[in-house]
C-alpha cells in the first residue's frame, strides 16, 4: 500500500519586483488615448485636458501590472508584499 503525505503551503500574490505599474486611458466617445505612463496622475490630467478640448467625459482607465505568486513561508518572499497589485491613485480630480 502506498502512502501519500499532503502538505498545505500558504501563498500570496504580489506585484513582480522587477516591473512597474503602467496606467493608460482611452476616450469612450472617440479614438483618443492617453500616453501610457507609470504616473497615474499624469494620465488622469491628460483625460481632463481631453475633456476640456472635446467635451467628452467618459474614459476607460487601465492599470497593468505583472504579478507573481510566492510562498509566504519561504525565502522567495519579497519586501513588496503589499497585497495590492494595482494601486489606485486619486488625483483629486474625481471621475
Amino acid at each position: 500500500m502506498t502512502r501519500a503525505v499532503l502538505r498545505y503551503v500558504t501563498h500570496q500574490i504580489t506585484q513582480h519586483p522587477d516591473t512597474d505599474v503602467t496606467f493608460e486611458a482611452e476616450c469612450l466617445h472617440c479614438e483618443w488615448t492617453a500616453r501610457p505612463s507609470e504616473d497615474g496622475a499624469a494620465v488622469d490630467i491628460e483625460c481632463m485636458g481631453h475633456t476640456g478640448r472635446s467635451g467628452h467625459k467618459g474614459f476607460r482607465r487601465l492599470c497593468t501590472s505583472f504579478a507573481m505568486v510566492v510562498r509566504t513561508d519561504s525565502d522567495e518572499r519579497t519586501d513588496s508584499l503589499s497585497g495590492e497589485v494595482c494601486p489606485h491613485e486619486d488625483t483629486g480630480g474625481g471621475v
